[in-house]
């Protein structure tokens, strides 16, 4: 009992750990835009981070988890849910909505893991609380989205869509972790997604020039090895030890670390309406994630 105490906590340290990295990813995402494009950004932010496992797989003797079949299934599919579709659709995003929103927006992974983990894959019947937890959360995400319609509020839907498959690519994730290392899981992941979202470089868009790319390297390389290397690290072992539910929601204290940030490094205002948004949805936080038991999803059966 103790060992499995000290277990959850050592988990939800390494998720508040992974959440304070993470914080800085719209932002250092924001900067990788100076001299490349998004999509560019996207796909060597990954590759980057493929570098960084390669190199922990090797100090660590892991390439043998490599030839453990029973995990491709899941690494493919968390690739292809958070590595392509989730990290692309957020890149886009970035282009054309502030740090602050986007961070904002992307608490809205918190409704759809209790909704998609619970009502649609059934792990938990959903009770008053949970619908009142949504509730808000969808009121704070109206409160920021629908004042006006401009190409920076595209920005925030982008990002609220891509929260969608977060919870499919966490659940497959978890599900690997059992089999194999987080550093397989993600190197995995990092380079499979990364060639996927460069080959769609070369097909929808120009290089970047020498002098654009050298601007932006420095970024890239601290996306990749930092944010998408040890934050990520940090995050799959903590839902290895602590439910996927409960890890979101206590990473939730990343949107107003990055809106501190945000205002210092680029300068963004911090708005009424995102202070009025940011309320009712940790207020849905709170209720979803108190509504009596939470989702509890065995680790034989989980995701990352």
């Amino acid at each position: 009992m103790l060992h499995e105490f000290d277990q959850v906590r050592k988990g939800e340290m390494f998720i508040l750990l992974s959440a304070l990295l993470w914080s800085f990813f719209p932002v250092i995402t924001i900067l990788t835009f100076s001299g490349v494009s998004p999509l560019f950004s996207a796909a060597l932010s990954p590759l980057f981070a493929a570098l960084f496992f390669a190199f922990r797989l090797t100090w660590r003797k892991e390439w043998a988890c490599l030839g453990r079949r029973k995990a491709w299934k899941d690494i493919l599919l968390t690739s292809l849910f958070i590595g392509v579709i989730l990290h692309g659709l957020f890149f886009l995003a970035l282009k054309i909505t502030s740090a602050g929103n986007a961070a904002i927006m992307g608490l809205m992974e918190v409704f759809f893991s209790f909704f998609i983990l619970g009502l649609l894959l059934k792990h938990e019947p959903l009770n008053r609380r949970h619908i009142l937890g949504g509730a808000c959360m969808l009121t704070g995400a109206a409160i920021i989205l629908l004042p006006g319609v401009s190409q920076w509020r595209l920005g925030d839907l982008l990002v609220v869509v891509a929260t969608i498959f977060a919870p499919f690519g966490n659940r497959f994730a978890q599900r690997a972790r059992v089999l194999v290392s987080s550093d397989c899981i993600m190197f995995c992941r990092s380079l499979l997604s990364g060639i996927i979202l460069f080959l769609l470089v070369l097909w929808l868009e120009p290089l970047p020039s020498r002098e654009s790319f050298f601007s932006s390297l420095g970024f890239l390389v601290v996306n990749g090895i930092l944010l998408f290397g040890l934050s990520k690290i940090l995050w799959l072992e903590g839902i290895h030890r602590i439910p996927i539910t409960k890890a979101i929601s206590l990473g939730s204290i990343a949107p107003a670390l990055t809106l501190i940030i945000a205002f210092f490094v680029l300068g963004e205002p911090i708005f009424f309406s995102q202070i009025l948004g940011l309320l009712p949805i940790i207020a849905g936080i709170y209720f979803l994630t108190h509504a009596g038991r939470k989702i509890e999803i065995p680790l034989s059966e989980g995701s990352a």
